[in-house]
């Protein structure tokens, strides 16, 4: 997992050939104008979900982990809590892994909690089992998938 400023994202274009190619595209846009839904950069190789949320309390958000994806996450409109914890640490799945939609989830509570604000992002790998969305009100986020 990583957390980083948008600013120094190019730091961190050598963990993926397509990572690059998001990151460029993210800090070229204004999002602020466009309706949610899927922005396609290359089939579901890499893609990016521009998500309208509600924020969830932390009691009520779930792990979450994917296997065939990256996760880019950006919060568009406010600061925005997320959980994580290595998937190493957490046994079976509460919701088993299912390949068509590449999500498994655990209800248990994240280890770590950490806030994400506008203008930093931050980076799951198929190892990181995530809880986004934690927080009150109405978020705008990008949400890139990158194929592993």
């Amino acid at each position: 997992m990583i957390i980083a400023d948008l600013s120094a994202c190019h730091r961190y274009y050598g963990l993926h050939p397509r990572m690059k190619v998001m990151m460029d595209y993210i800090l070229q846009h204004d999002f602020s104008r466009l309706m949610a839904g899927r922005i396609t950069l290359d089939g579901d190789d890499l893609f990016i979900n521009l998500d309208e949320v509600e924020l969830k309390p932390k009691e009520e958000q779930r792990l979450e982990f994917h296997k065939g994806y990256i996760d880019v996450q950006v919060p568009l409109l406010q600061s925005e809590t997320m959980g994580w914890t290595a998937l190493s640490d957490l046994g079976k799945p509460d919701i088993a892994y299912n390949p068509t939609t590449d999500c498994g989830f655990y209800r248990q509570a994240a280890k770590e909690y950490l806030k994400v604000e506008p203008g930093q992002f931050t980076v799951f790998f198929p190892e990181d089992a995530h809880a986004p969305i934690i927080g009150e009100g109405l978020q705008r986020k990008l949400v890139g998938k990158i194929r592993v």
